[in-house]
């Protein structure tokens, strides 16, 4: 059971918004460097500035995966929860599918 205090909707949805931003956030810090062609040799300074954000983009990520692990559904869709937590397995299922096809055409 769940102890802690009910959060208002909006609440929510501003740290839905805040995981998605710092993740956007994050991936923009880290990919910067692979779109922009460098026109010299960079500067000891932007080396360092980078590395300061990639590390602070790291840090929020980390800081923000123990709330994915906690995520809900919203309270429409809890009806649905059984059937969300089966749906990670379904690409196994696939695999496994595929090897009897191929045991049951010899592996052609």
């Amino acid at each position: 059971q769940d102890l802690r205090p009910p959060l208002s909707a909006s609440f929510r949805a501003m740290a839905r918004k805040t995981g998605a931003l710092l993740l956007l956030a994050a991936c923009a810090a880290l990919l910067s460097p692979c779109f922009v062609a460098p026109s010299s040799q960079p500067r000891v300074e932007q080396q360092t500035e980078q590395q300061t954000l990639a590390q602070l983009a790291a840090a929020g990520v980390a800081i923000g995966l123990p709330e994915a692990a906690n995520a809900r559904l919203p309270d429409e869709f809890v009806a649905f929860a059984p059937i969300v937590d089966v749906l990670p397995i379904l690409p196994v299922f696939f695999l496994l599918l595929a090897f009897l096809w191929q045991a049951s055409v010899g592996f052609r």
